[in-house]
């Protein structure tokens, strides 16, 4: 399956991305991450940021990572802010690079406005830094909540909704959005890709990764 121009990046991504998770079986974490790279397809590092950093120092795959909910329990801009310039830095670190390609900003229910600017403000000064090249808004079980955040702060390249396994496709109002501000959409679950948008996959052995048809 060709690739996808992944709306505002303007750049051709896979069509399957992968989410690692931590092998249920002993010794298999090697082979996961043998099967990812030969795979040659975004990650997702956000279960283990640590382990997964450490696990592929030296490779160059095309990297992604969510923030934190921290931000929720801030009690003014500043410190929303700083919660999250601190997460930055902490997972630079774990993955011993100056950049991550894509920062996602994990959104579980309706926060502050006051939260919402320091959540964007720490972000914008890291991609001004070179410290974030891309940006996207991931949505939890309730989508609505992210679409509100989205509604009045049109920061994002790319989008990632939960893929419902009841209708058999992404959530419909994120989808609008997503068209009509010409951002990424990414979906999560087992399905396959669709012609719109990346499906992220989770991938907790070699098995599971070519399983994922990742071509």
């Amino acid at each position: 399956m060709s690739d996808l121009v992944l709306g505002r990046t303007n750049l051709s991504f896979p069509r399957t991305w992968l989410s690692l998770r931590v092998p249920s079986i002993s010794g298999e974490i090697d082979p996961l991450i043998d099967a990812c790279l030969a795979a040659q397809v975004p990650l997702d590092i956000s279960s283990q940021p640590a382990l997964w950093g450490g696990k592929l120092r030296g490779n160059t795959p095309v990297l992604a990572a969510c923030s934190t909910f921290q931000h929720e329990r801030s009690v003014d801009e500043k410190h929303a802010s700083d919660l999250t310039q601190a997460h930055l830095i902490e997972l630079l670190s774990a993955i011993g690079r100056e950049q991550i390609d894509f920062y996602f900003i994990r959104v579980r229910r309706a926060i502050e406005e006051f939260q919402i600017s320091g959540l964007l403000q720490a972000t914008e000064m890291a991609r001004i830094d070179g410290h974030i090249r891309f940006l996207g808004l991931w949505s939890e079980e309730f989508p609505l909540a992210a679409l509100g955040l989205w509604q009045f702060n049109d920061a994002f390249d790319v989008v990632c909704s939960p893929f419902d396994a009841v209708t058999g496709s992404m959530d419909v109002s994120l989808a609008s959005m997503a068209a009509k501000r010409r951002v990424g959409m990414i979906t999560r679950g087992k399905q396959d890709p669709t012609e719109a948008a990346v499906a992220l996959k989770p991938a907790d052995s070699a098995q599971a990764v070519r399983e994922a048809n990742c071509v």
